[in-house]
């Protein structure tokens, strides 16, 4: 399998290259159709590839990988638009976006143990509880980064920004054993039952708490796209993504969409990782380090010129993963990141990448 995988990467080249030197060699938007053919080639090659791990690994087999990760997915999804959408206002990566969304886990899980203490409540209405606990803290620690630390350095550039939220990790990690302690701390999940359907002749599982993560993270994605396309918020998202001079010469408040960029992103984390604690491992400072990971390389594998092509990143990040540990469960993500850098390298500014026409 692993070698049919390198033949189809090296005939992809090769075709590549062939194409380019016959038909584009003396045209005159040869750099056009250079675009277009990677385009192509691109897709074409990521299908093939899923088809033929999934006819090695049957198609029942990929369904039940898939229902099995769709948790890892959906967090993946929220923290990858969690990142698009600080860059988008920001113009910077954070890199400080897991350890915030750690802090919102931390807080809620703190507040779990103090319900389960004091209260009757179910299980499930105590879990949606300490769930907008989590967000509401990250909510507050992204506002606050903002107004007091990223509005003041607003003259930096975007890698100075990118040392700022470097700091804050440092800062966080040391401030978090401080507030919560040093002792590992959990969150149960939604459920711990399972769902049983049939497709066809195939009995697929899929645990119950992943549908509760799967119809959260729906929901908060489709409200955040709408806010996005519908809301005077989300046109001024989109204004000052364009232009952040000109939207502010036109009326838009930039700093007031830029705080609750960064307090919406930081919600986003701290729910994600009050969804992923569950299955992920005990809440340590460092048990989103992972999903941080992941979600970089699902921005740059989509582009962050987009907030659409990031979630297809993500989505393709888990799909590689899944296959990936199908084919060597030892070298997965040396599999999976090897392919996210072949992609990147053909398509550096992502897959739905596009260059920003500036008049001069």
């Amino acid at each position: 399998m692993l070698n049919n995988i390198i033949y189809l990467v090296l005939g992809i080249f090769v075709s590549y290259f062939l194409i380019d030197f016959i038909f584009f060699r003396k045209h005159s938007k040869r750099p056009i159709l250079r675009t277009r053919l990677i385009n192509i080639l691109i897709m074409l090659a990521i299908l093939i590839s899923f088809y033929l791990v999934v006819k090695e690994m049957s198609v029942y087999l990929f369904l039940q990988i898939f229902l099995l990760n769709i948790v890892d997915l959906c967090v993946l999804a929220l923290a990858t638009t969690g990142i698009v959408l600080i860059f988008k206002t920001s113009v910077t990566t954070n890199f400080a976006q897991g350890t915030m969304a750690t802090f919102g886990a931390f807080a809620a899980a703190k507040q779990l143990l103090r319900l389960s203490a004091t209260t009757e409540y179910s299980m499930t209405t105590k879990l949606i509880m300490v769930m907008g606990v989590a967000a509401l803290t990250s909510f507050l620690i992204g506002l606050f980064i903002d107004l007091a630390i990223i509005r003041r350095g607003r003259n930096v550039n975007a890698v100075g920004k990118q040392m700022i939220t470097m700091g804050l990790v440092l800062i966080l990690f040391g401030f978090m054993p401080l507030v919560f302690g040093t002792t590992p701390l959990t969150i149960e999940a939604f459920s711990y039952d399972v769902k049983i359907f049939n497709i066809g002749e195939m009995m697929l599982i899929l645990p119950t708490h992943n549908y509760y993560v799967l119809l959260i993270t729906i929901g908060l994605l489709g409200l955040l796209f709408l806010a996005l396309r519908f809301t005077k918020w989300g046109l001024g998202v989109r204004a000052t993504a364009s232009n952040e001079t000109v939207a502010s010469m036109m009326g838009v408040n930039t700093r007031l969409i830029t705080a609750m960029s960064w307090a919406i992103a930081g919600a986003l984390g701290g729910v994600a990782a009050f969804l992923y604690a569950p299955v992920g491992a005990q809440i340590t400072s460092t048990f989103m380090t992972p999903v941080q990971v992941n979600s970089f390389l699902s921005a740059v594998l989509g582009g962050f010129s987009t907030f659409g092509g990031p979630l297809v990143g993500a989505l393709l990040i888990n799909m590689f993963q899944s296959m990936a540990s199908f084919i060597n469960s030892v070298w997965a993500n040396v599999i999976v990141y090897t392919l996210v850098l072949f992609l990147v390298l053909a398509k550096p500014l992502g897959l739905f990448g596009k260059k920003t026409a500036k008049k001069v």
